[in-house]
């Protein structure tokens, strides 16, 4: 295996994929095409419009999967985050989305044919990657009832505890804080509010004892109480399979 494989495999082993890969797995991932590269902050990986047919799957850091408005707002879908995936949603053709870095952003990405062809040599790699993306499309759904149905106060808490979770799932949080470089502008684009009602969000929140958001980390000073209140259950975040 090259440096690049192992480390790979490294990825796909321990973070919230877990999966179980043995060396015939491993072998093949050569074929698969997957090559690191690394992206400053900010940085425009995929464009919505523009022709677009790779795979990605995060190594560290934080991406952002946004779709952009004519008048120029912008609405956006996830926060990719370590061990997630991130696919177009048309494989071959124009992106229906923008994907960028957050922060400084390292990933692991493969043409999608070359994905296609080599899954068919790695049933366990197959089946980890089906389950990301379907997990992934269960956080959307999530996202799109928090805009349609659940009061800004608690779509903020129900998407900070999803994001925690995450990355406690991922090995890069701990249980009651995590680190979260998101502005609130970053925020009212996700949650589809404005940045001022973002800060009288957060400032309920922490009022209620419930969470403390300052400098770049989260707080959850009441996880178990917050949860209820934002009627959270983490079942969603889990793969098929996983108990």
């Amino acid at each position: 295996m090259t440096v690049a494989s192992e480390a790979f495999a490294r990825v796909l082993e321990t973070s919230i994929l877990r999966l179980a890969l043995d060396d015939s797995d491993k072998s093949h991932f050569g074929s698969l095409g997957f090559i690191p590269r690394r992206y400053p902050a900010h940085a425009v990986i995929t464009r919505q419009g523009e022709e677009e047919d790779r795979i990605f799957v995060v190594h560290s850091g934080w991406g952002c999967i946004c779709t952009n408005l004519v008048n120029g707002e912008r609405q956006i879908l996830d926060f990719p985050l370590k061990g997630e995936v991130v696919a177009s949603r048309a494989f071959e053709g124009e992106g229906l989305e923008s994907f960028t870095a957050q922060t400084e952003l390292m990933l692991f990405e493969a043409p999608a044919k070359a994905i296609s062809s080599g899954l068919a040599h790695s049933t366990s790699l197959a089946a980890g990657l089906l389950g990301a993306v379907a997990r992934e499309k269960a956080i959307l759904s999530q996202h799109l009832t928090n805009l349609g149905r659940r009061s800004a106060l608690v779509r903020t808490a129900h998407f900070l505890l999803e994001l925690g979770t995450r990355l406690e799932k991922a090995d890069a949080a701990k249980s009651h804080v995590f680190e979260c470089p998101l502005t609130q502008y970053d925020l009212a684009a996700a949650l589809g509010v404005t940045a001022i009602h973002v800060n009288r969000m957060l400032r309920e929140l922490r009022q209620r004892g419930y969470l403390d958001f300052r400098q770049g980390s989260v707080h959850l000073l009441n996880k178990k109480g917050l949860e209820h209140f934002a009627d959270f259950d983490p079942g969603y975040l889990r793969l098929p399979g996983e108990t």
